[in-house]
């Protein structure tokens, strides 16, 4: 059931994308009628193969469409490390958990967000900030390594190449493993950052922001780990397998058109055990 307040689902999902041709993908379905080859594909519920996790079905896949073309069509492909391009949201939990136990990736609600901030930092750190390295955490019986929880709008940046244009002094940036940074709008251009601890910044259309040099410290968001058949709890988070505790946070709005600038702010608060 979607959010009634923004009218999304509230869980994750993936997509497979293909790029085509459209003049010659209309004449291949003219020629073809659309038609691909049907293949069967049997789920199992155990590893003997003895049982089926449900009725099995015919299926035909996206990406046999090159099959149908001729021998003389061009057809290309680019292969990405798995941390940039491929983190399914598709298993349970309890999916999950076996699987983790056989050595496979997991695929769960779990996995995607944890590879999300892997993704973000792997990507910060191959520009130049100062990522602190990822320790081990257990949610719903698997173990995955968590990076510090960094998300950014699509609006700020998509590409490598507009990210190096917003950090302006990348060797300048550094931010904890246990850190979360939130950055959402257009303009915003980061110089000086040291983060441990929470951080969000929401920058406005028609404002711009400039981060000469911050530094932000403070008791953070705490990931804690949650029963994932304790139906009192949000499915949301029973799935995850954590709620996010948000003890504290520095937050920065600018919502006035203009440009604005952070220069020489220190956030400092003393943090208790």
């Amino acid at each position: 059931v979607n959010d009634p307040q923004t009218h999304h689902s509230p869980f994750p999902g993936n997509i497979n994308q293909l790029v085509l041709s459209l003049d010659s993908y209309a004449a291949q379905l003219q020629s073809t009628g659309g038609a691909i080859a049907e293949f069967v594909n049997p789920k199992y519920k155990n590893a003997e193969r003895t049982e089926f996790k449900a009725p099995t079905r015919l299926e035909c896949m996206m990406q046999d469409y090159p099959k149908t073309l001729l021998k003389t069509a061009r057809v290309g492909f680019t292969t990405m490390p798995v941390w940039a391009a491929y983190s399914p949201v598709k298993n349970s939990p309890a999916e999950a958990r076996s699987k983790f136990q056989g050595g496979s990736p997991c695929h769960s609600a779990t996995s995607g967000e944890m590879d999300i901030y892997q993704a973000n930092s792997k990507i910060l750190s191959m520009i130049g900030a100062e990522i602190e390295a990822p320790q081990d955490v257990t949610f719903n019986g698997t173990t995955l390594k968590q990076h510090p929880s960094i998300v950014w709008s699509p609006s700020w940046a998509v590409t490598l190449s507009q990210m190096r244009s917003k950090l302006l002094s990348p060797a300048n940036i550094s931010i904890s493993q246990r850190s979360s940074l939130v950055l959402e709008g257009v303009n915003i251009t980061i110089q000086g950052l040291h983060l441990d601890g929470a951080l969000v910044i929401r920058v406005a259309e028609g404002a711009s922001l400039r981060i000469e040099d911050l530094t932000v410290q403070n008791a953070g968001w705490r990931f804690v780990a949650l029963d994932e058949n304790d139906e009192s709890i949000p499915e949301i988070n029973r799935v995850r397998g954590f709620q996010v505790i948000r003890d504290e946070t520095k937050e920065f709005v600018f919502s006035a058109p203009g440009e604005h600038v952070l220069t020489k702010c220190s956030c400092i608060s003393k943090r208790t055990n």
